[in-house]
C-alpha cells in the first residue's frame, strides 16, 4: 500500500532499490548511507535516505505497536507503585517521577521482549527486502532456500538464533 500510494500516486518516494540509477556513489563499505557521508556526496545521501524511508517504516510498523502498548502498560503500572507515590510525596515533579523513576523501571521487561522480537524482525526483513528489491540477509536466505543450499541456509538461521 505504501509503495502504491507514496511511490506511484504521490511520487514522493522511490518504490524499489537502494539508489537511483542517475546518482553515482563510490562504495567502500557497502553501506550506502555511510559511503555517501564518507565521500561527502550529499545528493547521494538524500537519495539513499529516500530509498531507506519506506522499507524502514514498513519494517518498524510491524513491531512498534507491541512496544508502544508495553511501554504504556508498564509505565502506568510503575506510576501506581509505592516508590512513585513516595517520590511525588517528597515533592519531586511529575515529569521527573515519570522519566527517572517509572520509565526506567518500566523498561526492564520491554528490553527483554526486544530481544525476542529480533526473530520477527528477521522474518519481516525477508518480506521487506523482497518487496523493495533490497539485497540483504533476507533475500540471501530466500535465494538459498530456492536452490536448496542447506549449508548456506544454516548460516543465516544460526546467526539469527545467536542474536536471540
Amino acid at each position: 500500500m505504501m509503495q502504491y500510494y507514496f511511490g506511484m500516486v504521490l511520487r514522493w518516494l522511490p518504490v524499489a532499490g537502494r539508489l537511483s540509477p542517475i546518482v553515482s556513489l563510490d562504495t567502500k563499505t557497502g553501506f550506502f548511507l555511510l559511503d555517501s557521508i564518507i565521500s561527502g556526496n550529499w545528493e547521494a545521501f538524500v537519495d539513499v535516505l529516500k530509498h531507506l524511508l519506506m522499507p524502514g517504516i514498513t519494517l518498524g510498523l510491524v513491531i512498534s505497536s507491541i512496544f508502544l502498548r508495553m511501554v504504556r502498560n508498564n509505565t502506568i503500572l510503575m506510576l501506581s507503585q509505592d516508590f512513585s507515590t513516595a517520590a511525588r510525596a517528597r515533592g519531586i515533579s511529575q515529569r521527573r517521577v515519570l522519566y527517572k523513576h517509572a520509565l526506567r523501571n518500566a523498561m526492564v521487561p520491554i528490553l527483554t521482549v526486544m530481544g525476542l522480537q529480533l526473530a520477527i524482525l528477521l522474518a519481516g526483513a525477508v518480506l521487506t527486502e523482497t518487496t523493495f528489491s533490497w539485497p540483504g540477509l533476507g533475500s540471501y536466505l530466500v535465494m538459498k532456500i530456492r536452490y536448496r543450499d542447506f549449508p548456506a541456509i544454516q548460516g543465516p538461521l544460526c546467526f539469527s538464533h545467536f542474536l536471540l
